[in-house]
Parts: C-alpha cells; sequence; structure tokens
C-alpha cells in the first residue's frame, strides 16, 4: 500500500511539472517577423528568385534561399539554416532593415550533397518562422 501512494504522489507531481511546462510553452512570444514569401531558386535577379522548384540537378552550382521578411521594428536579424536531413550544414545571418525586406543566402552544390534538404528562418529568439524542402538528385 505504501508503494502506491509512493507511484500515486510521483504521478502527481509528475502531473503537475508536466503542465507547468505546458503553460510556460503557450506563453512564449510569437515573433514580430513573419516570412510572407520564400522560394528556393537557382538565381537571384533584381532582388526576385528566379529557377524556382523543389528539384534540383547535382550539377547546379549554387542553391539560394530567397525570402521577404515583413513586421521588423528597426535592424533585426534572422538566419538562414540549411540541412542535409536532419543535420546542420551552413548558418547565414541576415540583418532585416525595414518593415518588409527582401534577403537571401546560398550553398554551394558540393559532390556528395544529394537527397532530402531544407533550410529554415530562424529569430533571433529561435523561433522557426518557415521552413521549405527541396531535393538535389
Amino acid at each position: 500500500m505504501r508503494k502506491l501512494g509512493l507511484l500515486l504522489s510521483f504521478a502527481v507531481l509528475f502531473g503537475v511539472s508536466a503542465a507547468a511546462f505546458a503553460q510556460e510553452e503557450e506563453t512564449k512570444a510569437e515573433s514580430a517577423l513573419k516570412v510572407s514569401e520564400s522560394a528556393v531558386c537557382t538565381a537571384i535577379s533584381d532582388r526576385q528568385p528566379e529557377g524556382t522548384a523543389s528539384e534540383f540537378s547535382k550539377d547546379v552550382a549554387k542553391i539560394y534561399y530567397w525570402t521577404r521578411i515583413d513586421g521588423a521594428s528597426g535592424d533585426e536579424t534572422v538566419k538562414h539554416v540549411w540541412y542535409a536531413g536532419d543535420n546542420v550544414i551552413g548558418e547565414v545571418s541576415l540583418n532585416i532593415k525595414t518593415p518588409s525586406y527582401r534577403t537571401w543566402s546560398s550553398k554551394t552544390v558540393y559532390p556528395g550533397l544529394e537527397g532530402d534538404l531544407s533550410v529554415a528562418v530562424v529569430d533571433a529568439e529561435g523561433n522557426v518562422l518557415k521552413k521549405d524542402a527541396f531535393k538535389i538528385q
């Protein structure tokens, strides 16, 4: 009987901790920054994406990630975080200078960089604002 009481005490304690954690997650501040447009592409011309696709040949020299970020109030920073599967293969910090700002980063396609890739826009607090997936074959 004593073991059952001890187990119930742990269950109640864990339940309270889980509820407090869930409440903390709910109160996390939402980012004022929004990604209103994004594109994975093969070129940038006049600050616009060209060659937008979701699959690319491994013969392409570079892949670009173009984004339009809205909601900045002064100088702010976001990152483009590049992934091969779950592994981070690059991070690029980008300064956002106006309330609606177009910016981009690129990743050189090197031998062996194939398969499922993605790139995410992450704000200064670590919030993922947008993530786009693509393939290199």
